[in-house]
């Protein structure tokens, strides 16, 4: 995968544990905009996964924030988990589903955030609801 440095934005596991989190992880994520519409590309040589905003409309209201930055944001990481805890469940990956809970998790409680202003318009009401009892089951 070609990709501008400055247009390969840190997200995923990698990220949170730049920021702190003690969760171990054996991929690197990226957000990226690429000429591609596939939403998901896999570097399989690398161990890389590229999140593609050209092919997701989510992704790139979030590219659109981090676009300056090499690592995403506590905000935008916050918004992307719980983007991919919805997936996780509806494809019913329970392990992925825990993972995301635990990175949710420590952002709200490292970060202090509660607020989701990007995914909920990406999401159905009742996931939003299911993502922030998540948020919520946290104590500050």
């Amino acid at each position: 995968m070609q990709t501008k440095k400055h247009t390969q934005i840190l997200i995923g596991g990698r990220a949170l544990v730049e920021l702190g989190s003690s969760r171990s992880t054996s991929d690197t994520d990226y957000l990226v905009c690429v000429n591609s519409k596939e939403a998901f590309i896999r570097d399989s040589e690398n161990n890389i996964d590229y999140l593609n905003a050209n092919g997701n409309d989510f992704f790139r209201a979030i590219f659109e924030v981090e676009k300056d930055n090499k690592i995403a944001t506590p905000q935008s990481l916050l918004e992307l988990k719980v983007y991919a805890f919805v997936q996780h469940c509806q494809n019913f990956n329970w392990q992925k589903v825990d993972d995301c809970e635990y990175d949710i998790r420590f952002l709200v409680r490292k970060f202090n955030l509660k607020r989701l202003n990007i995914v909920k318009n990406y999401i159905g009401s009742g996931e939003l609801a299911e993502a922030v009892k998540v948020i919520n089951s946290v104590k500050i």
